[in-house]
């Protein structure tokens, strides 16, 4: 018996070679093997191309054989090339759809009906919790009650200290009333951006350009929201949003008061921030001699912008100095 199964198969072949018309037991007999053993080397024989199965082994040239496996292997990577070369035309016309699709996506039943008021309110209480960037609001009902005031500032306050921005548009109707005048001049000197408008179309809060919430009114007399998060209608609504924002008035020159503040509208604190950019202090020197972060120096100087109507720490500087405010 051969010594290895390497040497019996070599010992296989050319015994089958010489003895074709041989059959599988003369073949084991001669080799001093089981049948079974006979047929283990038999079958690495048969994969390599070197006999061709039958009753009795039929033993190919080497060379024939290595010819025969190389067209093999040819004809499988040439069908493996010509299925990688299908799959990347379909991989590059998935990405091209992959936009649309996206949109589609994103725009196909992202409707959501909020049933009564308080659902509503429930839902937005949960929507500020997860805010992150910024928070827009069209309020066009009236004057807020007293109740709904102690309700919501502790969660808006809130929503300023995580950094989010807030812009806010109220009719002016509303604030004739005291406790939501004293409510949105709470929120703007927490930092959140206030301006009053005549008339508003409906009550919108815009959440992160991601989720927009709008009130609905139902003919038989229900009342709720509707929650929109397709991309197409939350830009939309963006674009309503800023329509009413431009045409709005900074609640600190509404009620007929002059639209440029005198110097007797602002704080020492202020004053101070002026004299400060007169001096040409960088921001983060001016947070630091005011003795607050970072952030909320930003709230301090976005309120006392919109205070003196400018954009811009110049243009804050010009106005201080023509209006002898140091």
């Amino acid at each position: 018996m051969p010594a290895s199964p390497h040497d019996l198969t070599i010992s296989l072949y050319r015994l089958a070679r010489r003895h074709r018309d041989w059959d599988r037991a003369q073949l084991a007999e001669v080799l001093g093997i089981t049948v079974d053993e006979l047929e283990t080397a038999g079958k690495e024989l048969q994969q390599l191309g070197l006999v061709l199965p039958g009753d009795s082994w039929t033993a190919v040239e080497p060379m024939h054989a290595a010819q025969q496996l190389l067209q093999q292997h040819g004809q499988s990577v040439a069908a493996w090339s010509e299925s990688a070369a299908r799959l990347a035309v379909d991989i590059d016309a998935m990405a091209a759809l992959l936009p649309e699709l996206r949109v589609l996506a994103e725009d196909d039943a992202q409707n959501t009906v909020l049933e009564g008021n308080e659902t509503a309110r429930q839902f937005l209480a949960e929507l500020g919790h997860s805010l992150q960037r910024e928070l827009l609001t069209v309020h066009s009902g009236g004057a807020l009650s007293q109740e709904a005031i102690d309700a919501a500032l502790p969660q808006d306050l809130a929503v300023l200290e995580r950094g989010v921005e807030v812009r806010t548009v109220y009719l002016s109707s509303a604030v004739r009333s005291l406790p939501t005048l004293r409510y949105l001049e709470q929120l703007s000197e927490a930092g959140a951006q206030v301006r009053i408008r005549d008339t508003l179309p409906f009550r919108m809060v815009l959440a992160d350009g991601a989720t927009a919430v709008c009130s609905m009114k139902w003919a038989e007399g229900r009342s709720g929201a509707v929650v929109v998060r397709g991309s197409t209608f939350t830009q939309l609504l963006r674009r309503v949003f800023d329509f009413c924002w431009a045409e709005a008035t900074p609640m600190g020159a509404f009620g007929g008061r002059s639209s440029r503040t005198t110097g007797d509208d602002l704080d020492d604190e202020q004053r101070l921030m002026l004299r400060l950019f007169h001096d040409g202090l960088t921001d983060q020197a001016i947070a630091r001699q005011l003795g607050v972060a970072p952030r909320t120096f930003t709230r301090k100087l976005r309120i006392l912008f919109e205070q003196l109507e400018v954009e811009s720490r110049f243009q804050a500087g010009v106005e201080a100095v023509r209006r002898g405010l140091v």
